[in-house]
């Protein structure tokens, strides 16, 4: 709006007037004047407090979800802990079975063997035989006289075996001997001699069995840790 000439005091009032030119007042742009309601001042704070509520729930749920992390991480390890105890517990005992069933194989291996041992040893005791004869025949080199003695059984075989033979010079006698076991020999010439013994033979067998299967009873009848 126009504004009203201001009074001067210098100003003479009976000359003429001099023309003044209203001073003009810019007035404010009504666009940079402040208007505040209270419903503005009322949605302003609602909007803070929306605004830090979200904050803070994005906040804490990041929080919850890296404790969350870390719990997870840390039952996971003491899980883990817990697995590779159980695991070399099983490995203790999964070795220890496997020894205690080798060791009851191998009791089991030698009881076998000492009960077939006799079978074997008189399957194999007319070989034996004319093996050492054949032995004694030429062990006996320039003697007079050797002299084998076995079991009447096996007599007859043996003459065969050894008739046409050329290592004995000698005088060749076979005699049968009711006394002396199957597959047992005795021979004997002026400058020694030489035997073949199955009840001896069978002796150091038992014997060797016995001192096996006393070494591996323990470990076969030790239980197994749970």
């Amino acid at each position: 709006m126009p504004g009203y000439p201001r009074y001067r005091f210098d100003q003479s009032f009976g000359g003429a007037a001099l023309a003044v030119e209203p001073e003009l007042v810019e007035e404010p742009d009504p666009l940079d004047l402040p208007r505040h309601s209270e419903r503005d001042h009322q949605a302003a704070l609602a909007m803070a407090r929306d605004d830090g509520l979200a904050a803070g729930l994005a906040q804490g749920r990041r929080e919850g979800e890296t404790q969350a992390y870390r719990r997870i991480e840390a039952d996971l390890v003491a899980a883990l802990d817990g697995l590779a105890g159980q695991l070399a517990v099983l490995e203790s005992s999964h070795t220890a079975l496997m020894e205690r069933l080798e060791a009851q194989g191998a009791c089991v291996l030698v009881a076998l063997v000492r009960r077939i041992a006799p079978r074997l040893l008189d399957s194999v005791a007319r070989a034996e035989i004319e093996r050492l004869a054949s032995d004694a025949l030429r062990a006996a080199g320039q003697a007079p006289v050797l002299r084998l003695r076995v079991h009447p059984s096996l007599r007859g075989p043996l003459e065969r075996r050894l008739a046409g033979q050329a290592d004995f010079a000698g005088r060749l006698e076979i005699l049968d001997d009711p006394a002396l076991d199957t597959g047992a020999l005795e021979a004997s010439w002026g400058a020694g001699s030489v035997g073949r013994d199955p009840a001896a033979l069978e002796a150091t067998l038992t014997e060797l069995t016995e001192r096996t299967l006393a070494a591996l009873q323990p470990a076969a009848g030790s239980a197994a840790p749970s």
